[in-house]
């Protein structure tokens, strides 16, 4: 069934003069650099988030495509692929279906919607279960990253995830016969610095870079090397999964088309598109300071309260303002509507707002990742790392610590006391087998501390949107300079 005719007819009210010109540009632009001659021959992939932006692109480019049938009576065939995580709560899947519906793109012979949960592909259904294997791999992935960069907010939540983003993109470019053109909404100048990324990535790694000639699958084939490398060293070279590896092999190498020149992003140039006509809801957790699909900064900001409020002896109120100025800093940058922004700083405006987001940011990590606080703090401490470096320190906070002797004898492997091993378990969440990887890891040095060359300080160093801040350290009684990171 063709739907574009109805869909076109539906959208245009919506769009501004200026938006209409832009995507009939852009339009052109695609037109000619599709690599067959017959549009419908063209397989096209756009990534899907599920945020304010990406339904913005879904939008825009679903347009653009309807443009191309009026013209020529045919038009390119559409593919859009979700990557899932732990973090995505039901209500971002409700805005994707919702955003489907309202373009007419479900059950359209032109378009193909599909998600990827880690290494599986499926066609979209909006209540399509995510796999247990994935959400378990998440909060392995987020124990094991938070204790070796000390929860640092950025890696323990963001590492993995991005290299996850990244194999979705292999697995839906190379998925039934592959694509023959990736859309992308980044400026050629975020392309060569992502290309010039992975290089960076391969040297500290130390990981084989494929010949510049490949292409898009050159690039994912240079990244995995970088993921196999990262992953070996969070978790030990006989722990790597396939799951942590990134697709490369490509039915074939797609084209890149960009749509940055064309188009703004800033939702509110284009608020009733959205919200009227797409009806996309702000849902409390997944709008979620500088993101709109993910609730991982919620959690970035309740680790920052833990963390004044255990660590440094401060409170966690505290903790938490430090964390809301940085964050809505970034929301400024990232030209969030004002109305957003004020929604997000009311959400934090007084001692009892904060602790209605406490409540909430808890049981969101427990929901997504099976994690309770004490656990939590656990992360913030990485009382295993460097053969228990932080680990008297850890135990003197826990109302019912084991024995500091006994700990030590199982985490080097001279003993195997399976009640102090439990005690632990419930303790941290991590297993055994991970507490001795910890224990056998190298603390990772921060941004403040260049002490360390090893690859995994560099990528912490050098990762952006960081802030150095002054805050008041409880257990010195003194002002110390710290490194805040989050999104």
């Amino acid at each position: 069934m063709n739907n574009l005719s109805t869909m076109m007819r539906e959208i245009s009210g919506y769009l501004t003069p200026a938006i209409i010109d832009s995507a009939q540009h852009c339009a052109r632009r695609l037109l000619a650099a599709l690599p067959d001659s017959q549009p419908e021959n063209n397989r096209v992939l756009l990534a899907y988030g599920g945020g304010k932006d990406s339904s913005y692109m879904v939008a825009y480019v679903r347009y653009i495509q309807g443009l191309i049938w009026q013209q020529q009576g045919s038009t390119f065939q559409l593919r859009i692929s979700t990557n899932r995580h732990a973090a995505m709560n039901d209500s971002v899947m409700e805005n994707i279906d919702r955003v489907y519906r309202a373009l007419h793109i479900l059950d359209d012979d032109f378009t193909e919607c599909l998600v990827t949960d880690g290494l599986q592909i499926r066609a979209f259904d909006r209540h399509l279960p995510m796999p247990d294997s994935v959400r378990q791999q998440n909060r392995n992935d987020v124990l094991m990253n938070g204790h070796r960069f000390r929860a640092d907010a950025r890696s323990t939540f963001c590492n993995a995830c991005n290299l996850s983003m990244v194999n979705s993109f292999g697995l839906a470019a190379h998925y039934n016969g592959g694509v023959d053109v990736i859309i992308t909404g980044d400026s050629p100048q975020e392309q060569t610095a992502y290309l010039a990324w992975a290089r960076h990535l391969s040297r500290l790694f130390d990981a084989p870079v494929a010949d510049k000639t490949r292409g898009f699958s050159g690039f994912l084939q240079t990244l995995d090397g970088v993921a196999e490398r990262y992953f070996a060293d969070i978790y030990g070279e006989d722990q790597v999964t396939p799951a942590h590896r990134i697709t490369w092999q490509l039915a074939r190498d797609p084209l890149f088309f960009n749509i940055y020149q064309d188009t703004a992003y800033e939702a509110g140039a284009h608020w009733a598109l959205l919200t009227e006509f797409m009806h996309f809801r702000f849902d409390e957790l997944m709008f979620s300071f500088s993101e709109s699909d993910c609730g991982n900064p919620t959690l970035m900001a309740h680790i920052r309260g833990l963390r004044a409020e255990t660590l440094l002896q401060r409170s966690y109120a505290e903790g938490i303002r430090e964390y809301v100025r940085f964050a809505l800093g970034l929301m400024l940058k990232k030209d969030f509507p004002p109305q957003l922004v004020d929604e997000m700083a009311a959400r934090y405006q007084d001692d009892a707002a904060i602790n209605r987001q406490r409540q909430r940011a808890a049981q969101f990590a427990e929901q997504a990742f099976g994690l309770n606080e004490t656990q939590l703090i656990c992360m913030i401490y990485s009382p295993f790392i460097a053969q228990g470096n932080q680990l008297k320190a850890w135990l003197l906070q826990l109302t019912d610590a084991p024995a500091e002797a006994a700990v030590r004898a199982l985490l080097s492997g001279e003993s195997d006391d399976l009640l102090v091993a439990q005690q632990l378990e419930q303790l941290s969440g991590l297993t055994v087998a991970q507490m001795r990887q910890c224990w056998r890891s190298a603390q990772v040095s921060s941004l403040l501390d260049n002490s360390r060359g090893d690859a995994l300080s560099r990528v912490l160093r050098f990762d952006p949107h960081k802030a150095v801040i002054q805050v008041n350290n409880g257990v010195l009684q003194d002002i110390v300079t710290e490194v805040i990171s989050g999104r």
